[in-house]
């Protein structure tokens, strides 16, 4: 490790950033719902914890925390139950805690978000924590699949012929569709929104008036023409020494063992036949292309793009840029290949710290295509299908597990996915847990499997259906009875994650 000054290292190595976060004393927080998108991140950085909502680990994981239940206004969203965490008393006294008796010149804390907003920025000066992330006027800004489109088209990274117009019937749809030769089987795409539920599919008049008045609303819509494809997913990040990327993963899109939405993900696969070497390394160069075009737009850091290969053409299209860490993170810095050099993530606190990096991307990008899929892994996000809200009687507790007749059969409690690597074995996350409710989407498990999970693009393999069935199994609900009906009522615009329902149930009751 070689320092310039006394005021800048600089780290020119994969050794060197491997020592520089072993012997981190900053304090770094991850403020979310889980720890899910970053997990064992704290395996490699020092003093790194989880401000969590939820525990899925029943207290075990040493690095997260989850303060003590409060009454609060029940969360519309993420950012909600982050503004819950930060404000959290208990939350309050360990930053502040962490941030005493440190030098005038010690690096300050520094917080990382899935979703934040201008309250959260606001809520982190006051505590005098820096976000490691771009500002949310500008994630905002670059989370547009309409900006994301107008940002591929000028890195030349193509999407899906398409047309970007205010839809107002269905006439007009069919007017540009035409003017744009996109035929008459149609993807329309709101600029914002989980892609399963702000994705339409539409092939009819009748199809159309289903999302007429969600697709109207705004002001410009994307229309794709709908292909035969392939869902892929790669994670990017943007730094001032270029932009380094991680391996290619396929996506799960659209089953509805596993979602209730057409276009919605809910898994994904790493293991080397996934992809052909040339589409590897199209999506590596178009990721790169696409990151030097965010970093020229002043984002800075992590990201995530999927791609849509077309099956009868092998095209690789852009379908959309998440500027964030996403639902593929996990997957991408728990990889063997990130495992034997370093997690993506790594690079993105890097370009938020004091520190020069002089590492050129070019070794760690052709590792990422020749070797960033050995081994198999894979992820099941296991979801209600069922739109009735039921109460949650029984739940499996996060840990290892194999199948015994069909059934989970817990090796033993754990907080650690890369304990569970054989084949036979599979690490489950707990995310919703006895006595939460369900709603329609909502996020039960996640599975980390060792093996693929397609037979095709409609179609599961018998190795992911044995292990749905078991979870299903694992999982007991009941349906709410009258007074927690009504109860619900409060909580319709909720995410889900109700830690506070039975408490608020005792003191209504």
């Amino acid at each position: 490790m070689t320092s310039t000054t006394k005021e800048q290292i600089t780290l020119s190595s994969l050794e060197e950033i491997k020592h520089y976060f072993k012997t981190n004393t900053r304090p770094y927080y991850f403020i979310s719902a889980s720890h899910f998108n970053l997990m064992h991140i704290d395996d490699w950085v020092n003093n790194l914890k989880f401000i969590n909502y939820i525990d899925c680990y029943d207290g075990k994981h040493p690095n997260v925390v989850v303060p003590p239940y409060l009454p609060h206004t029940l969360p519309s969203c993420i950012e909600d139950i982050n503004a819950y965490l930060l404000g959290h008393k208990s939350v309050v006294d360990l930053i502040e805690s962490e941030q005493n008796d440190k030098s005038e010149n010690a690096p300050h804390s520094q917080a990382v978000f899935l979703f934040f907003d201008n309250e959260l920025e606001e809520m982190c000066k006051r505590l005098k924590i820096d976000i490691c992330l771009p500002s949310n006027e500008l994630v905002q800004k670059i989370d547009s699949k309409i900006e994301t489109t107008r940002l591929g088209n000028s890195a030349g990274v193509s999407s899906v012929p398409n047309a970007l117009e205010h839809i107002d019937s269905y006439e007009t749809l069919l007017t540009v569709a035409k003017k744009n030769n996109l035929g008459s089987k149609l993807v329309v795409q709101n600029p914002y929104g989980d892609s399963g539920k702000t994705t339409f599919f539409i092939s009819n008049e009748e199809e159309y008036n289903k999302v007429s008045e969600q697709i109207e609303k705004e002001n410009i819509v994307k229309i794709m023409k709908q292909i035969r494809c392939a869902g892929t997913a790669i994670e990017g990040c943007a730094t001032n020494a270029g932009t380094f990327v991680g391996p290619l993963l396929t996506e799960l899109i659209g089953y509805p063992e596993l979602t209730p939405y057409k276009g919605g993900w809910c898994g994904n696969e790493l293991f080397p036949e996934a992809f052909s070497d040339d589409v590897k390394k199209q999506a590596a160069e178009m990721t790169e292309r696409l990151g030097d075009a965010l970093y020229k737009a002043n984002y800075r850091g992590y990201f995530e793009v999927d791609y849509l290969i077309d099956l009868d053409t092998n095209d690789v299209y852009l379908g959309e840029l998440n500027a964030r860490i996403t639902g593929i993170s996990a997957m991408t810095n728990m990889s063997n290949f990130c495992n034997d050099t370093i997690p993506l993530f790594l690079f993105h606190l890097l370009e938020y710290s004091d520190v020069k990096l002089t590492l050129s991307p070019k070794d760690y990008n052709l590792k990422s295509i020749t070797d960033g899929a050995t081994g198999s892994a894979s992820q099941i996000i296991y979801k209600t299908t069922k739109a009735e809200p039921k109460i949650i009687e029984t739940a499996p507790v996060s840990g290892i597990y194999t199948l015994k007749d069909g059934q989970l059969n817990l090796v033993k409690e754990s907080y650690k996915r890369r304990d569970a690597l054989k084949p036979n074995e599979i690490f489950i996350k707990r995310i919703m847990g006895v006595g939460e409710y369900t709603y329609k989407g909502a996020d039960l498990a996640i599975l980390f499997l060792n093996k693929p999970l397609k037979e095709s693009e409609t179609k599961l393999n018998s190795f992911a259906n044995e292990w749905i069935r078991a979870i299903s199994n694992a999982y007991k609900l009941r349906d709410l009875t009258d007074e927690e009906k009504q109860l619900m009522d409060r909580y319709k615009n909720s995410t889900g994650f109700l830690k506070g329902f039975n408490k608020d149930k005792e003191e209504t009751s």
